[in-house]
C-alpha cells in the first residue's frame, strides 16, 4: 500500500496547511523569495550609495555652532537637540536643523533652529529676543 498525504487544516496558521509532514503555503512562497531577494539585494545597494552621501553631507560640530548661538544671544542654554528640517527650512536647503532652547537673563524662552551644515540662523521664536541680542562684535 503506498502513503498518501491527507491535507489537514492547522488552527493557528491562517496561510497554509499541512500534507502529512510538510507544510504547504499556497501563494505566500513567491512573496517569502520576494522578500528574502530584496532583504539581501538592497544592502548591497545601499553600501555602494553609502560613502557618496557621507561625503557630501558634512554638519558642523555642535559646540561650534553653541559657541555661534552663545555670541549672538546672552542666556543659559537650556537644551540643544538634532531635528529634521521643517518644509520651509527645507526649501532654504537645510538637511539636518540644530534646535536650542535659551533663556534669557529676563526669564525668556527662546526657540533657536540652525543649519546644521552651514551653521546659518534659521528661525528665533519667543519673548525678548531683542532684549537678549547681543551687539555685533567686530
Amino acid at each position: 500500500m503506498v502513503y498518501q498525504p491527507v491535507a489537514e487544516p492547522i488552527a493557528n496558521d491562517p496561510f497554509g496547511f499541512h500534507l502529512g509532514s510538510r507544510r504547504y503555503d499556497g501563494p505566500m512562497i513567491p512573496i517569502r523569495a520576494l522578500a528574502l531577494c530584496l532583504l539581501f539585494c538592497a544592502p548591497a545597494q545601499a553600501q555602494e550609495l553609502a560613502p557618496e552621501v557621507i561625503d557630501q553631507f558634512s554638519p558642523l560640530p555642535l559646540h561650534q555652532v553653541a559657541a555661534q548661538v552663545a555670541e549672538r544671544y546672552a542666556g543659559r542654554l537650556l537644551a540643544a537637540d538634532t531635528r529634521p528640517p521643517r518644509p520651509e527650512e527645507r526649501d532654504l536647503g537645510a538637511e539636518l536643523v540644530y534646535q536650542f532652547r535659551l533663556v534669557t537673563p529676563q526669564r525668556d524662552l527662546l526657540d533657536i533652529r540652525i543649519d546644521a551644515r552651514t551653521g546659518r540662523f534659521l528661525s528665533v521664536s519667543g519673548r525678548g529676543q531683542l532684549a537678549a541680542r547681543r551687539a555685533a562684535q567686530e
